[in-house]
């Protein structure tokens, strides 16, 4: 069933984001993929994805923790928390939504991905 296959790609890519694999990424998406990052900027063709990908790089592996992942169709939406360093010793934590849209003609490759990505900021 393309549902079970597609959860274990989305798995796939968010454990790739979190490794800062920019491999696997670059490898599953289209040649003209959009990353939407909504508020901040967007990310057009390959190229850019990867030079975005490789500036991730330098904050190294990241705590990715996937609570929901919902396919329906050409879309699937992933719902989590990410932790990361942004400076030695500082960490800082998100909640974030990704939607992933698959290509009609290679139903494994990303042809958009739309972020929506919110600090956690912690109360005393």
């Amino acid at each position: 069933m393309i549902m079970d296959g597609r959860e274990e790609l989305i798995r796939k890519l968010n454990n790739a984001f979190a490794d800062c694999d920019t491999k696997f990424l670059s490898d599953n998406v289209t040649d003209d993929i959009q990353w939407k990052i909504i508020g901040e900027k967007t990310i057009s063709g390959r190229k850019e994805f990867e030079k975005s990908l490789n500036r991730m790089k330098t904050g190294g592996p990241m705590d990715i923790t996937v609570q929901d992942i919902i396919s329906f169709k050409e879309k699937s939406v992933v719902e989590g928390i990410v932790e990361f360093m942004v400076e030695p010793g500082k960490k800082r934590k998100y909640a974030f939504c990704d939607i992933y849209t698959f290509s009609t003609t290679n139903e494994n490759k990303i042809v958009e991905l739309r972020t929506y990505i919110k600090q956690i900021k912690k109360y005393k």
